[in-house]
């Protein structure tokens, strides 16, 4: 389909018109009516989606025809009505706009745009349409608020088809699903009303991103980025297996882990090498007496995403675990990153990747061999056929019987992976004297219904074989499995592993950087670091190093920053301090002075801040930032408030925590909808908000796989939004830069901005106040804060700007470099009601 579909849909018109011209007899009928004529309009005419239509629904006392739905909420009602019903609409008005209580509706229109305007009530929706398939009234049959009486608003008429087709292009702007999507009838509605229409057309930014330049770099800072690459990008160490032990935060709750999974493990060892397997009754045994004590065999790694799970189990595994246990113990891993998250093809996937995982790690490449296949993994299939089914063949021609046993397994394996599974897991116990240890890692990547269904698989083993399982879940999803009550008739252990502080996880890799400096210093010898493409002098490395270390580690500041950005994940905070340390706004001459003048300060904040924000350019990298979000545009169409997702934020900052025993801080997904539709705000800009810090992590849904609106259930505001939040309303760094790229809709501001940012360095307070009277104002042409307690936190973040913005000019007066001058655009302007602005 053309991006404009309007062509195509005026020549859908006319042949619904010609059909009907041909076979008007045959439309009697209010069913006749819908199905003959309405239903291919809107459809084919208007492009109405069937999934976004509802029919005969009940709407207080009566049942409306039709409903059309955008997101979570209804826009549009159509009360259809036989064509015999006229509406009396004279053909000379088509195409204009009446008021709905004036004398050109007659009898039978008024009684239908009553019945429509109440459906509308009840289902909340904006758009009210009237018709006999023939003729058409269309009006707004919801104020949204505004104080006006809905009968003394106008309504477009269409006195018939051809009149419609005459006027498509108007028709097409009041009923087409793309009008309804956008809210482009709410316009031409206004418009007609004589409601004075704010012009947003008019949207330029001082800086564009095609003005942006790269910032020079230092002389070294390619040499530095080679020291940062090894040992602050790469999480698990890939090249460099020490690194995993080594760099590790420590915490009291992850020696417990460790203490409790050694216990674990060792008691296993112990008693399965202590087996007597030859008749399998001890095996037996044990397995009975293991399940009726229910021996915590079943380890649940609890904690954020991010918060270190998989290096946690590395690390025990390489370096931790004794190696007289680990001996013992036979790893089976299977990595759930590497699945497609797809819930039905879950169980195919695990059977798949254990099979392959646990062949491997018991057998090699080369496979179990025939005599421990038939002793130990198909003895009492092979003794049946040998004595009864296929005895006489076992007699009489022995190879080609083992041939077809041998078939048999084979189709077992293929046919029942899982039960194939279950068989290698039991032999590894009886003929090996070994425990099976299932690991199924990075299942916290995926929704907490597909780590539940993990969860049962891991379950079925687990419970028909003697082995150990360990499985990293998110807090969440512990929390779902303990309200369905799975835990607690499942015996588990669950070992919580919490998120480091940021300091420590940088602190831990500048120790371990140190170390190799003082190695080479000791050997003489820079044959580690020349390994790794560092080409260094190894003083200049330690200066680095100590430079780093005053930065981030002695700076808390700094530390709380680059961890609430990354929500304390551990991968994206070395990602993260690799790009700070790169970027030119922190040169290596101010890195090696802050290590020569023993003081962290010679690096300002605000330059940090700035490398955050900017990283290589001169300008703040609109669309393309991993970390830092410009609040202040995060969408651009719906036009909407600037403030709208700082306002969101403040809401979910502001609730308060939840009963005991539920998930504290988050909102349902309905009460944000239903709080900002009391101070104006529409609900696709609402929505569009949401989807927008929901993917930069500004927003976190109870379930993290969820990335769309549609699915969501509730949502709390993450550290990364709480940062957002705090800059966004007080910080005057980040808040000027944001001045420069962010689009500005008043011309006279723009203008008023874009000559202060000419000399930047001098009138960078002129720019931020400007800018903060220009979000405050145009702020009010889009909302009204209702004067409630619930709202007081809405009123707190303009009284937090407003302070930025005196600061700014007490700091500037200081100085002698703020300018007084008078902003056309610092007082609210009549653009009609907030809450009935055009789109």
């Amino acid at each position: 389909m053309n991006a404009d579909p309007i062509d195509a849909r005026a020549a859908k018109l006319a042949e619904i018109i010609e059909w009907y011209t041909a076979h008007s007899a045959s439309v009697v009928s209010e069913s006749d009516t819908r199905l003959k004529m309405i239903d291919r309009i809107l459809r084919e005419a208007l492009g109405w989606e069937i999934e976004n239509t509802q029919t005969e629904e009940d709407a207080g006392e009566g049942r409306l025809d039709y409903r059309y739905t955008v997101g979570c909420g209804t826009r549009a009602v159509v009360e259809a009505k036989r064509t015999t019903v006229n509406f009396e609409i004279p053909s000379h008005r088509s195409g204009q706009a009446f008021l709905l209580n004036g004398p050109v509706f007659g009898v039978n229109a008024r009684y239908a745009i009553k019945q429509v305007v109440t459906y509308c009530a009840f289902k909340s929706a904006e758009l009210a349409c009237c018709t006999n398939g023939n003729q058409w009234i269309i009006f707004r049959g919801n104020r949204l608020g505004d104080g006006r009486d809905v009968l003394e608003g106008k309504g477009y008429i269409f006195a018939s088809l051809p009149d419609v087709q005459g006027a498509f292009s108007l028709f097409h702007d009041l009923l087409s699903r793309e009008s309804l999507t956008s809210l482009r009838f709410r316009g031409v509605l206004q418009q007609a009303e004589g409601v004075k229409l704010r012009n947003i057309g008019f949207a330029r930014s001082i800086r564009t991103q095609d003005t942006r330049r790269l910032l020079p770099r230092d002389a070294f800072a390619i040499d530095f980025e080679m020291v940062m690459s090894s040992f602050f990008q790469r999480l698990k160490g890939e090249t460099d297996a020490d690194m995993i032990g080594a760099c590790f935060v420590v915490s009291d709750e992850s020696e417990r882990a460790e203490s409790r999974i050694t216990r674990i493990a060792d008691d296993l060892v112990h008693k399965v090498r202590e087996l007597n397997t030859d008749t399998g009754r001890e095996l037996a045994n044990l397995i009975s007496q293991v399940q009726q004590l229910h021996k915590n065999r079943f380890v649940l790694l609890v904690g954020t995403k991010g918060a270190g799970k998989s290096t946690f189990i590395d690390r025990f595994f390489a370096h931790v675990l004794p190696k007289n246990i680990l001996d013992g113990l036979v790893l089976i891993r299977a990595d759930l990153l590497h699945c497609d998250g797809n819930i039905a093809h879950l169980h195919n996937w695990l059977n798949s990747t254990l099979l392959s995982a646990c062949e491997n790690s018991v057998y090699g490449t080369e496979g179990p061999d025939w005599n421990e296949t038939i002793g130990a993994m198909f003895w009492k299939e092979y003794k049946r056929w040998k004595t009864t089914t296929k005895k006489v063949l076992y007699e009489q021609n022995k190879p080609k019987f083992d041939i077809q046993f041998g078939d048999y397994v084979e189709e077992c394996r293929k046919l029942d992976p899982h039960d194939y599974i279950k068989r290698l897991l039991g032999n590894v116990v009886r003929s090996r004297k070994k425990v099976p240890c299932l690991i199924l890692d990075n299942t916290d990547h995926h929704s907490i219904e597909f780590q539940e269904a993990v969860f049962q698989y891991a379950r079925s083993l687990y419970e028909a074989e003697l082995c150990m399982v360990i499985m990293p879940i998110t807090d969440r999803t512990s929390w779902q499995l303990s309200k369905q009550g799975v835990l607690q008739s499942f015996e588990s252990e669950v070992l919580h592993l919490p998120v480091p502080e940021a300091y420590r996880v940088v602190e831990r890799r500048i120790h371990y950087l140190s170390e190799k400096i003082s190695e080479a210093k000791s050997k003489q010898n820079a044959s580690y670091f020349i390994g790794r493409n560092i080409r260094l002098d190894v003083n200049d490395i330690e200066k680095f190093a100590h430079a780093l270390n005053r930065i981030f580690v002695e700076s808390q500041a700094t530390s709380e920053w680059i961890g609430a950005l990354v929500n304390y994940d551990v991968r994206r905070l070395l990602e993260l301090v690799k790009n700070i340390v790169s970027s030119p706004h922190l040169t290596i001459d101010r890195l090696f002075a802050a290590h020569t003048l023993n003081d962290a300060d010679v690096i300002a904040p605000w330059r940090i801040k700035q490398a955050i924000i900017k990283g290589g350019y001169d300008i703040y990298p609109s669309g393309e930032h991993q970390f830092v979000q410009n609040c202040f545009q995060l969408i651009e169409d719906p036009p909407t408030s600037p403030l709208l997702c700082l306002r969101i934020l403040q809401f979910l900052r502001d609730v308060p925590p939840a009963n005991e025993g539920e998930v504290a801080a988050f909102v349902p997904i309905s009460e944000v909808y239903e709080y900002f539709a009391a101070m104006g705000f529409e609900s696709r800009s609402i929505t569009q908000s949401i989807e927008r810090m929901l993917a930069a992590g500004l927003v976190l849904n109870y379930d993290p796989s969820v990335s769309t609106v549609e699915k969501l259930t509730k949502i709390e505001i993450s550290p990364s939004g709480r940062i957002h939040l705090l800059w966004g309303t007080t910080d005057e760094d980040y808040i000027k830069t944001m001045a420069q790229v962010t689009a500005i809709r008043d011309e006279n501001t723009f203008q008023l901005i874009y000559g202060y940012a000419r000399n930047m360095a001098q009138n960078w307070a002129n720019v931020l106040v400007s800018f903060v009277d220009y979000l405050q104002a145009e702020d009010r042409n889009w909302c009204n804060i209702p004067t409630h307690k619930h709202y007081s936190g809405q009123g707190k973040l303009l009284n937090r700007l407003n302070r930025v913005a005196e600061d700014a000019k007490r700091t500037a007066d200081a100085r002698g470099g703020f300018t007084r001058f008078s902003s056309k655009y610092t007082e609210p302007r009549n653009h009609g009601s907030p809450a009935t602005k055009s789109e």
